[in-house]
């Protein structure tokens, strides 16, 4: 039927009218979000066979308006479109999410395309405008159920009726789900903090690591106790957020699977956050909280051994020393020779090379003095007797030094000298084939290792003290080493920079990456760390293992008992002795065969 247009003139305008009085208080809404806490561009999406009830009717009025009313850049998307946008884009992003009607099922795609923009975006602000379409519970349980399986924490819907009644919706999950219904005004908090009290909330958690990170016991009620880094950060956060940290899958206290381990359960969701800290795969700091420790991986070695005490005799002269005393002798063989020929003393071709009276007088022994000799020789004689004296004090201090406090062998200056050394790097197999992983220069020290795949035994092995071994050594752990060698009378093993196979690895909490406890977790690091609480709990770990029963106030050194001079302590000498008993035998025997071959000489010439 028709209607002259003078009919449809009214209704037109009111309905314009009414489209832009909702189009003026939704605006005004995302201007308040927007004073609230700025965002820098805002993300509209919409189904793509869909479109802005205000588009129908003004065109492209309602995004113009989103731009020149925010003063901010709009970018639309819709089902089909999935982009990384943290990856190019700022995290300081509002969403607004078009629903034609209040059939979740027929916006499936659109909720999947947005969690995927969003992805390590998820806690920041969505909002939801359903137009057209009236305020449905059922709706509204179904839409926010499916925000927080996926972990769209803030988030908040507006129905048609948005501007008459000026009520919006959202959900707390915290302590239990349940929805929001609240009105808007200009005064009011939008989006409110919503970790900024728990209330109780049960946070699923499982823990895992190794001393002194994670220090596990039970008290005497047989509660089970956490201390360490790890322990101390967990109770930090349970006091902070006003949570309650349950294991779904409860661990024994004294013995935690390795931090490694834990990351499939934070993966697949069977858990909220892990309690276990460690290194991202090729650095790769997605799916990890900020890092908590800055780690260098280097080898801890024991100290250098004492040299045998039969090296004594020889250690005492130097090469260096022993020449220049072997050349001064000289020169006061030839000074003494030729003073001896000047003043008419008869004098032998060897006294020039080495003067009996000067080597007897080097070794404390006497020695004759010609009659009535010149000053000029009693002086030479003063001088080896001063030069006596010297050498034999000189020995003496050094080898009453030696035996009280006795020299080291040479220190380990290259991986060379480790790898041609008997001592093995014990490390263990996971911890090994990332460190080969990264560092292919290091499998020509292959022999240097010995793997133990077992991460039980190898932190037995590492905490037993042995010398017989060197150990893969985390700074983490060398400062409860440090604290405990205190106690020992002297220490056994040694850390030493140049020997970091890595520098400042950071160590983080594994965290889905699309966990809403990330960033409360990254906060609580911060203030922990500007706090100088993680500094002072990675102290307090070695009396903590104590008060657990790990570890004991003993010392587990050596003791230095009295040792008496033992026969192969002379082992040298022995072998000096029989060179020079072999020696003088030799120039004896030479000396008879000599006498026989002029004998025979002079009875032949006799015969003839």
């Amino acid at each position: 039927m028709f209607r002259p247009w003078w009919i449809w003139c009214p209704l037109l305008c009111t309905v314009m009218a009414t489209i832009g009085q909702n189009n003026s208080q939704l605006l005004q809404l995302l201007s308040s979000i927007k004073k609230e806490d700025n965002f820098e561009y805002l993300l509209l999406m919409k189904n793509h066979n869909g479109s802005f009830m205000m588009d129908q009717e003004l065109g492209q009025n309602f995004v113009r308006s989103l731009m020149d009313t925010l003063q901010t850049p709009v970018m639309q998307f819709d089902e089909r479109t999935s982009y990384f946008l943290y990856d190019k884009q700022s995290s300081r992003v509002l969403t607004v999410v078009c629903f034609q009607g209040t059939e979740l099922i027929n916006h499936e795609g659109l909720l999947k395309a947005l969690v995927a923009n969003l992805r390590l975006m998820t806690t920041t602000r969505v909002v939801f405008v359903v137009q057209p379409g009236e305020v449905n519970e059922t709706f509204l349980y179904k839409l926010f159920s499916h925000c927080w399986k996926v972990n769209l924490l803030n988030v908040l819907a507006v129905f048609e009726d948005y501007v008459m009644t000026h009520i919006f919706h959202s959900y707390n999950p915290f302590p239990r789900f349940q929805l929001e219904q609240r009105n808007y005004n200009s005064q009011s908090i939008i989006f409110p903090n919503r970790f900024k009290d728990l209330q109780g909330h049960r946070v699923r958690m499982v823990i895992g690591g190794s001393a002194p990170r994670i220090i596990g016991y039970y008290d005497k009620q047989g509660r089970a106790v956490y201390k360490g880094t790890v322990g101390h950060f967990m109770d930090a956060f349970r006091q902070k957020y006003n949570c309650k940290l349950v294991e779904p899958y409860p661990a024994n206290a004294t013995a935690f699977a390795p931090s490694t381990d834990v990351m499939a359960a934070v993966r697949n969701g069977s858990v909220d956050i892990s309690m276990a800290i460690t290194f991202p795969y090729r650095l790769n700091l997605r799916g990890f909280s900020y890092p908590i420790e800055q780690m260098h991986w280097c080898l801890m070695l024991p100290l250098e051994r004492d040299i045998p005490p039969a090296e004594y005799y020889i250690n005492v002269f130097e090469l260096a020393a022993f020449l220049l005393t072997l050349v001064t002798l000289v020169i006061t063989s030839v000074t003494l020779a030729t003073a001896l020929q000047q003043h008419g003393y008869q004098v032998q071709p060897m006294d020039f090379l080495m003067h009996e009276n000067c080597l007897r007088g080097a070794l404390g022994q006497s020695f004759y003095e010609v009659l009535r000799a010149p000053i000029v020789v009693r002086a030479i004689y003063v001088q080896i007797c001063v030069l006596g004296i010297l050498l034999t004090a000189w020995y003496n201090s050094y080898f009453s030094a030696y035996v009280t406090s006795s020299p080291k062998e040479p220190p380990y200056r290259s991986y060379d000298d480790v790898l041609a050394s008997n001592i093995k790097v014990v490390a263990w197999k996971e911890e090994y084939n990332e460190l080969i992983g990264r560092l292919t220069s290091l499998k020509k020290y292959e022999p240097m290792f010995y793997i133990e795949p077992s991460f039980t035994k190898y932190l037995s092995m590492r905490d037993s003290f042995n010398t017989d071994f060197g150990y893969m050594m985390t700074t983490t752990k060398w400062v409860v080493i440090h604290a405990q060698q205190n106690v020992f009378t002297r220490p056994l093993f040694r850390m030493r920079d140049d020997f970091c196979f890595f520098n400042n690895v950071p160590f983080g909490f594994p965290v889905h990456e699309n966990s809403i406890y990330m960033q409360p977790i990254h906060d609580l690091i911060l203030d922990v760390t500007a706090t100088g609480l993680i500094s002072h709990w990675s102290k307090s770990g070695f009396m903590e293992l104590v008060e657990a029963g790990e570890l004991h106030l003993t010392d587990l050194s050596p003791p230095r008992e009295f040792r008496a001079m033992q026969l192969q302590d002379l082992q040298y000498i022995w072998y000096g002795f029989a060179f020079m008993a072999a020696l003088s035998s030799s120039v004896w025997l030479l000396e008879l065969f000599w006498h026989w071959l002029n004998r025979k000489k002079r009875q032949k010439l006799t015969n003839q």
